[in-house]
């Protein structure tokens, strides 16, 4: 259980060293180089510095890397044989990089060209939906036989149009002719909302058409800015729609072509991001005309082997101090390799500050022994340790993803110790099949049968989860040179919480628990309030404080999530099996429980072991982190050689 301590480096040296510095601290990756900002503006340092760096370079290499990261994921889809979720980084000779470095500028003009081809693709897809959208849009027209750019003659005007599809519409015509006889209208089609209508009248009478059109809510459709007839417009754009095809294809297999170089823009990708990160990092530095300085981090434990490695490498002024008493510094977690994958945990709620100490040690095993509870069903603990398992052996993982799927194989191993412990084997299918002759029982107890005793088990557990977070509460205020504080205002809570459920139990173990409680509320009275000056601002300061025996209760009723959901994984497998079993044991029953079985057992081990996760983590993060957790602390992130594709398979790091 441990954040690793960490020193502050503080270092000048000459300008001319600056680049061989960097790539030296690059290399060994353990200093997180800080921002110097703050020098500035101080008044010692703001008239003789100026802040290093160059943005433009960098935002010109941050385009490049996007560009070719982009260029591979397009030459990815010309592989058939696609990367896994699980699938780790390519190993790269050292040879083999120094080689694709020769050939950069090659590179660099295999994506200018994949680009450029993309822009082609982009403009024949924009050509393609247009003629398709002219085609639909012309298809309600196609019995129109009148060239679309003829709207009129010297006495007669064409008109096309849509009217609403009602039951009315069908006597449109009938008014028309007897409004305006030197009219004509047609219907050229129609559908469930609108109809398609072309209407030619005498210029004389052009009132009364829209005086009847107007009643039939008309509306005019203009055509006219294309020539020739409907059916001409469209056998014309799908012709255009035959050609595009063919020059998209053209296109796509011109850059097919350069999918040999998927493998080589990987490389080169991961040293441009190297390279960036190189000049980036430069932007926390302050320098002179013939100086410069940096800041920055580093494991404590590595202070004497980083001041030899530096100064075998550059002259330089190097100062290495500790943090200030209330100083933060970034985390770094050290652990057991056991204890790991529940760094994962703690990280997606907050880092700890520098003042916490690494709670990763205690909540780990609560985290896997509620998740195993909430799952409790042997075989689903099986399954989950059996998949991870074979995942873990089979992939090189790394980071987040390694932590997550170690800590579902923990999980797995705790569901099958509790599942055997329930006698939950896939809910009850094997007395379900064997129609009773044949059932592992439950080495403790069926919580199906005895969902109380499964209650106030919960709370048990759920009290000592309590009890270790302010465990370590008490341990911080020691820790701090304040042990009265821990005496008072964790102590008295031990006391009253412990002595209030013995109150239930009776005979002598009532009477010490109402001793307990008494003399746990006296202290709280007492001491709660002790900051206060007045004596009746304190005592009743002390006497408030009772009421948070309220949040403690509200707490352990938490822990009743582990009965709902550990009943809940067991109700449904067991109507899981009895669906299965619907159709007796014949041929078609078999058929049906082996679908059943497989389909419905998959939900409930992906939905429990998902409603798990959340729970378990909703304990650790309210009740158990409440208590004592500060947390807002900062990741340790070293200046190191960072990679997304690729490593080099010797010492040497990318």
């Amino acid at each position: 259980m441990a954040i690793v301590k960490m020193s502050k480096l503080s270092l000048i040296g000459l300008e001319t060293d600056k680049e061989k510095l960097l790539d030296t601290l690059m290399d060994i990756g353990v200093v997180e180089i800080t921002e110097s900002s703050e020098r500035l503006s101080s008044d010692e340092w703001k008239d003789l510095v100026v802040q290093d760096g160059n943005s433009e370079e960098v935002a010109l290499l941050d385009d490049k890397i996007n560009n070719i990261e982009w260029a591979i994921d397009y030459l990815s889809k010309f592989f058939s044989k696609k990367k896994g979720l699980f699938s780790s980084k390519r190993s790269v000779s050292t040879n083999e990089y120094n080689i694709m470095l020769q050939n950069t500028d090659k590179l660099s003009t295999v994506v200018e060209d994949i680009l450029k081809y993309n822009d082609q693709l982009s403009y024949l897809k924009s050509e393609r939906n247009k003629n398709n959208n002219l085609i639909l849009s012309l298809k309600p027209w196609k019995q129109l036989t009148i060239p679309l750019d003829v709207t009129s003659t010297t006495t007669t005007t064409i008109m096309t149009g849509i009217i609403p599809h009602t039951s009315s519409s069908g006597t449109l015509k009938e008014d028309l002719l007897n409004e305006a006889p030197e009219s004509y209208l047609q219907t050229l089609s129609n559908d469930e909302q609108q109809d398609y209508i072309l209407v030619i009248y005498h210029n004389s009478c052009e009132e009364n058409v829209f005086k009847v059109l107007k009643q039939y809510a008309f509306s005019k459709v203009s055509l006219n800015e294309l020539r020739d007839t409907v059916n001409s417009n469209i056998d014309s754009a799908q012709k255009n729609i035959i050609r595009i095809d063919k020059e998209y294809e053209e296109i796509e297999n011109k850059i097919s072509e350069y999918a040999k170089y998927k493998d080589d823009l990987e490389i080169l990708h991961d040293h441009m991001l190297v390279k960036r990160d190189r000049i980036k990092v430069l932007d926390n530095l302050v320098k002179t005309n013939s100086v410069f300085h940096l800041e920055g981090w580093f494991p404590s434990e590595l202070s004497d082997k980083l001041k030899t490695i530096i100064n075998s490498q550059v002259e330089c002024l190097l100062d290495i101090t500790e943090p200030n008493k209330d100083e933060e510094f970034p985390i770094l977690f050290r652990n057991a390799k056991l204890i790991q994958p529940f760094e994962a945990i703690t990280e997606m709620y907050s880092l700890p500050s520098s003042s916490d100490v690494d709670p990763n040690f205690l909540m780990g095993p609560f985290y896997c022994f509620f998740f195993g509870m909430m799952v409790s069903d042997a075989a689903y603990g099986l399954v989950i340790a059996l998949i991870t398992g074979i995942i873990l052996k089979k992939y090189k993982l790394e980071g987040t993803l390694a932590k997550m799927i170690k800590l579902f194989f923990f999980c797995g191993l705790s569901t099958l110790l509790w599942g055997s412990m329930f006698g939950g084997w896939f809910g009850d299918i094997l007395p379900v099949v064997t129609g009773g002759r044949i059932n592992i029982p439950p080495i403790w107890f069926n919580p199906l049968d005895d969902p109380m005793k499964l209650l106030i088990w919960s709370m048990i557990f759920g009290g000592i989860h309590l009890f270790t977070a302010m465990g370590i509460k008490a341990y911080m205020l020691i820790r701090d040179g304040k042990p009265f504080d821990a005496i008072f205002d964790v102590g008295s809570w031990y006391i009253l919480l412990i002595g209030l459920p013995l109150l239930l139990l009776g005979g002598t173990l009532a009477q010490v628990g109402k001793y307990m409680a008494i003399i746990g509320a006296a202290m709280l009275i007492l001491t709660q309030g002790r900051n206060d000056k007045n004596i009746i601002k304190r005592l009743l300061s002390g006497v408030l404080s009772l009421y948070d025996v309220t949040g403690y209760l509200s707490d352990v009723l938490s822990y009743s999530r582990l009965l709902a959901l550990g009943l809940g994984t067991g109700v449904i497998a067991s109507v899981i099996n009895t669906l299965g079993t619907l159709f007796g044991f014949n041929v078609l029953g078999i058929i049906v429980l082996v679908i059943v079985f497989i389909g419905g057992h998959t939900f409930n081990i992906a939905i429990n072991a998902l409603g798990a996760y959340v729970h378990s983590s909703r304990l650790q993060y309210v009740e158990f982190f409440g208590k004592f957790y500060e947390g807002g602390g900062k990741r340790f992130e070293p200046f190191k050689r960072n990679s997304k594709y690729i490593t080099l398979n010797d010492k040497e790091a990318i």
